[in-house]
């Protein structure tokens, strides 16, 4: 598999990471793509691989010009420890770019990019992408705001929301959207089930577009495990009851997702 040497593993709050990567690629890299990163280089353990959520493109300037990413993560388990306890020069394995990303907006819609904690890493690279776009951040405390310092730094809209009310408002991503949303909005979002299932119905009542990244547990990213299979809505595609996140998504118009079998 394609090896990729590290370039810096920077540490941004208590258990987040921002991760430079030197890596040779072909493919452009849509907002919303994923890769699935071998976080022990050389071994067996963990076995499978780790699915991340492309932060940026970048150049790390490691001479050469070589085109690299980024990848913002959060040290939960076994395997995101390892992750950020390795160093600039390390290598790990990468399978990528994969999946389906989010669309464009069309013309004369307003993009709302709504993202709930860890989620904000592919809102980031789709910011980039959605000139005049209002991105709208939740978290369980003001611990997590560092998150949005790279796209604040664009100039964009960042509103933030809070559980705590240490931060920004008081309350969830959705009090913020209500206030947010109109006929010509199109909505992208990425974070908790539970959130992306209240945006969907949101839209729904507005009757707008949403796109939703879901964060499934994946073993393979190809859609060769069905390990990440969701239901379809009743709605669309009758004949094929279940889909990929890692093949057909992780990106979905949100009237795809059959919600209460989340």
């Amino acid at each position: 598999m394609p090896s990729a040497v590290i370039v810096y593993n920077k540490k941004l709050t208590g258990s987040h990471y921002l991760m430079g990567l030197e890596w040779r690629f072909t493919e452009e890299v849509a907002p919303g793509q994923f890769i699935m990163l071998k976080v022990n280089h050389g071994g067996y353990d963990p076995l499978l691989r780790r699915p991340f959520g492309v932060y940026n493109v970048v150049d790390p300037a490691r001479g050469g010009g070589h085109v690299g990413i980024e990848i913002l993560y959060k040290v939960v388990g076994r395997g995101t420890s390892i992750l950020s306890g390795l160093a600039p020069d390390d290598t790990v394995d990468i399978l990528g770019p994969l999946g389906n990303g989010f669309p464009t907006p069309k013309a004369g819609e307003k993009p709302i990019l709504v993202a709930g904690g860890i989620g904000i890493a592919p809102i980031h690279l789709l910011t980039l992408a959605c000139k005049g776009a209002t991105v709208i951040f939740g978290a369980r405390d003001k611990s997590e705001t560092p998150l949005t310092a790279d796209i604040e730094k664009l100039g964009v809209n960042v509103k933030t929301a809070t559980e705590d009310g240490s931060a920004g408002v008081k309350g969830l991503v959705t009090d913020i959207l209500a206030g947010e949303i109109t006929e010509n909005s199109v909505i992208y979002a990425c974070g908790p089930t539970g959130m992306l299932r209240a945006v969907a119905s949101m839209a729904r009542d507005v009757g707008v577009r949403a796109y939703v990244s879901l964060e499934n547990s994946m073993a393979c990213g190809v859609g060769a495990c069905l390990g990440c299979a969701v239901k379809r809505s009743g709605d669309v595609k009758k004949n094929k009851r279940y889909q990929m996140v890692c093949s057909e998504g992780p990106v979905f118009e949100s009237t795809e997702i059959d919600w209460e079998s989340l």
